[in-house]
């Protein structure tokens, strides 16, 4: 369903993977504990109803604090605009992601590999609509979960390549009909529609903390 992304994301990570195998290992363990700090790119895609859309590029940052080794709750915002092939009513959809979220690093001790588990609360605000090259009605999103992973490669004690996956699903509310006429038989404008949406993102960046 998303095979345009995934084959830029490939583009992407592989040659990080393989300079992380290169990368000399520490003897001092690194760092997930403290202030953090991080920004990314990537892509992602979104289906609309069950119909899949085009992928995007994406771009983001995020910060968040280390309360431990293990757990790190944290704050990231991230936007895109996406083709629509599952709307009949718009050509494309630019959003944002907002994710008030959690990871869970899964290693200790001295190792330049760190894998995590990432959980968030994502709101998806919607910021542009076009329909026929025109900006149209703008629509809202319910809050969804955000479930995902990743793995740290550290390139240093306090810096290291982030390479993340996370995936959502949720409802876009109050998408105007499409296809249905303006008015219904009575001259009453048409109800809107709730669209279920699930959303996939793979991106690479870097993350250091101080």
């Amino acid at each position: 369903m998303f095979t345009s992304s995934r084959s830029r994301f490939g583009r992407i990570v592989l040659p990080i993977l393989c300079l992380g195998c290169v990368v000399e290992g520490s003897a001092q363990p690194p760092r997930t504990q403290g202030w953090m700090a991080g920004v990314h790119s990537g892509a992602a895609a979104v289906s609309f109803g069950g119909d899949p859309s085009d992928g995007a590029a994406l771009v983001g940052a995020r910060i968040g604090h280390g309360l431990n080794p293990v757990v790190a709750p944290y704050v990231g915002v991230a936007y895109a605009a996406i083709d629509t092939r599952g709307l009949e009513a718009f050509d494309s959809v630019t959003f944002g992601y907002v994710d008030l979220g959690v990871r869970l690093h899964l290693a200790r001790g001295p190792r330049r590999w760190v894998p995590y588990g990432d959980l968030a609360l994502t709101l998806w605000p919607v910021t542009d609509v076009i329909e026929k090259d025109e900006r149209a009605a703008d629509f809202r999103s319910m809050p969804i979960l955000g479930v995902g992973g990743g793995l740290l490669i550290y390139l240093s004690e306090s810096r290291a390549l982030d390479v993340n996956v996370k995936w959502g699903q949720g409802t876009f509310e109050d998408v105007p009909a499409g296809d249905v006429p303006a008015h219904g038989a009575h001259g009453r404008p048409a109800a809107p529609l709730d669209v279920d949406a699930a959303s996939v993102r793979l991106a690479v960046g870097i993350s250091w903390w101080w």
